[in-house]
């Protein structure tokens, strides 16, 4: 029987209730938790030591293995159908590729590392139910005698008949948070990851937001939960220093997982972030931290550091968050060059830079296909900008002249007069513009400066202004065409309208705006780069 798996999350419908939650949440996570309550210090608190190890943060049942492999996503729990395709390739029991010369079969991961975003838009017990943990049961299931609503207090609750968790040769589940997962505080988080047992067919040992796992042949995976501050808190950075002072060995390779890709936001941004973990990474693993990889951006990115005599911290850079999310384009990464001191090249990007601008240009056009319910909140603007100014009484000189150059200097001479009549005169409108205002400022991010913001934001309504103000003199001219042709009288409305009025685009024209404002100042301000492309395109990393 098919799965009746959930769409993708609507983000510019506007209609749904997920994302007013989704706002405020956020804004309470923001504006009243953040710096107040902190539950990774909680966790910090209720951690277990025992012969001087945090055994709550601490895993070393896989370092006797002979054969190792590990499987990373991120960012996944989005629509059913992506996050399934994910799902269902990771838990295959092998995987046939081929290559240029030949044929490559790939085990089913022992371990498989989320990276964070587990459920879009926000952390409810209905979004990590229904979109997350339904398509992995659906892909692999869990043991029959695991109940779906049982929740574990002592972990790991591994099948009977196996005393402990060494002996257990199934595949298992390591997790961490991103920045959607703690819009709630991390409650849901904690709830069905920290206190439950399976994830479909993996095992989840881990009991806290934040891990260590010893791998065979001396590597290291420290998983870091960021939260929404971009860095790891001071317990956090207590627990991950002494366990390199402890037990990684000067020989030793770790693999730094955490959920956004700061050598790459830093440098969009023109930023420094993550000073506690960064801190770590070159004072205390000083060049034994091997691989960062990080989800965040819907993408896939790989870079490698190239050769020099300076100090490198970090040898390889991946990024890849294609597990079921919409997608961010790769192509405004594309300068990237300089990390923690150390020179990078790309490698690998998916999509590729040009297929990147490509998809982001055509989405201009393709957008609507996808959105439609946002010509609603479109029509909804447009009309708040304009219907105090309707009707339009004095429009007989736009139709006399005997050029389309007269008739089109007329035309915007017009609508010049009509936009200083509603700064003037139409408050009501101008309450509207003042209002969309705001939004477009705030619809900015809030790490380009405020002088940048502001300018984006009067651009960005001074092109729905006139667009709204350009269609209602167009709706009023094809009315004057209509009575000055004795038409309004006749049968055949709907004949007469398609004849003679211009078609009522100003929902979208609203859409297009938007979507064009994306593009360009994607394209030659670095801006909005997460809200450019599409939902279709997946990826997965199989490492061994």
């Amino acid at each position: 029987m098919k799965p009746n798996f959930l769409g993708m999350v609507p983000w510019y419908s506007g209609t749904s209730a997920d994302l007013f939650k989704t706002m405020f949440d956020l804004l309470v996570s923001v504006t009243v938790f953040l710096g107040r309550f902190d539950m990774r210090m909680m966790q910090a608190a209720m951690n277990k030591v025992e012969d001087g190890v945090e055994q709550d943060f601490f895993y070393d049942h896989f370092s006797e293995k002979d054969d190792f492999w590990f499987d990373f996503m991120a960012d996944t729990g989005d629509g059913g159908n992506s996050s399934y395709s994910i799902a269902r390739l990771l838990a295959q029991p092998s995987l046939n590729v081929t290559t240029s010369d030949s044929m490559l079969s790939l085990p089913r991961g022992n371990l498989l590392l989320i990276g964070g975003d587990l459920a879009y838009p926000n952390p409810s017990a209905f979004t990590y139910e229904k979109r997350f943990f339904r398509p992995f049961e659906c892909a692999l299931q869990p043991p029959p005698w695991y109940k779906l609503e049982q929740i574990a207090v002592n972990k790991p609750e591994i099948p009977t008949g196996i005393s402990e968790l060494k002996q257990y040769d199934g595949p298992q589940a390591f997790l961490i948070p991103g920045n959607h997962d703690w819009f709630d505080g991390l409650h849901t988080f904690m709830r069905y990851i920290c206190h439950k047992s399976w994830l479909g067919g993996w095992l989840m040992p881990q009991k806290k937001s934040y891990f260590a796992l010893q791998l065979p042949k001396n590597w290291w995976v420290f998983g870091l939960d960021l939260a929404l501050h971009g860095d790891i808190d001071v317990y956090q950075f207590k627990f991950f220093s002494e366990l390199v002072k402890k037990k990684v060995g000067d020989e030793d390779s770790v693999i730094i997982l955490t959920h956004e890709p700061n050598w790459l936001l830093d440098w969009y941004w023109n930023d420094v972030s993550g000073k506690n973990f960064s801190h770590l990474i070159c004072d205390h693993l000083k060049g034994r931290c091997k691989l960062r990889i990080a989800g965040d951006l819907h993408h896939y990115m790989r870079h490698s550091c190239v050769p020099s005599d300076k100090p490198v911290y970090v040898q390889h850079l991946l990024v890849n968050g294609c597990g079921g999310a919409f997608l961010h384009p790769t192509h405004v990464f594309g300068n990237f060059k300089e990390y923690c001191g150390a020179t990078y090249e790309t490698k690998a990007s998916y999509p590729s830079f040009e297929d990147s601008s490509r998809i982001a240009l055509g989405n201009i056009l393709k957008f609507r296909k996808k959105n439609w319910q946002f010509d609603i909140i479109g029509g909804i603007i447009y009309f708040v900008l304009v219907f105090s100014m309707l009707p339009q009484c004095e429009l007989n000189h736009m139709l006399q002249g005997d050029s389309v150059s007269g008739h089109l200097k007329s035309f915007f001479v017009t609508v010049w007069v009509a936009f200083k009549y509603l700064l003037e005169h139409s408050y009501v409108s101008l309450a509207g513009a003042l209002l969309l205002l705001i939004v477009s400022v705030t619809f900015v991010p809030s790490k380009v400066s405020r002088k940048k913001r502001v300018m984006i934001g009067v651009l960005h309504v001074s092109a729905h202004l006139t667009a709204a103000l350009i269609l209602m003199l167009l709706m009023e001219l094809g009315i004057e065409t209509c009575i000055r042709h004795k038409l309004l009288a006749t049968s055949g409305h709907g004949r007469i309208k398609d004849k003679h009025l211009p078609e009522g685009n100003g929902i979208i024209v609203t859409w297009r705006c938007c979507d064009i404002l994306c593009f360009c100042v994607s394209l030659f301000l670095g801006l909005f780069h997460s809200r450019c492309l599409t939902s279709f395109w997946k990826l997965l990393i199989h490492l061994h």
